[in-house]
C-alpha cells in the first residue's frame, strides 16, 4: 500500500522538489529517494510507501522563500 502526496508549484518559475526518507528515528537521509521538477502551475502526485517518514524539500529558489521543506511522520 502507498500514500500519495500532491505537490503544486504556485510560483512563476520551475521548482525541483526532493523526497528524503529517514534512515532511522531522528536520522534523515541526505540522498533523495525521489525528486521531481514542476513547471509553473503544474502539480504532480507522488506515491510513497506506507509508513514512509522523512522530509520533502524544495531544492531550487531562494533560501528565504516562505516554505522550503515539510516533515512527514
Amino acid at each position: 500500500m502507498a500514500n500519495t502526496i500532491n505537490v503544486i508549484n504556485r510560483s512563476n518559475s520551475s521548482v525541483n522538489v526532493a523526497f528524503f526518507k529517514n534512515v532511522a528515528a531522528y536520522s534523515p537521509s541526505f540522498e533523495p529517494e525521489k525528486s521531481i521538477e514542476l513547471q509553473p502551475g503544474e502539480n504532480q502526485s507522488v506515491e510513497l510507501d506506507n509508513g514512509w517518514e522523512g522530509r520533502v524539500q524544495k531544492l531550487t529558489g531562494a533560501s528565504n522563500d516562505p516554505a522550503t521543506w515539510a516533515e512527514i511522520h
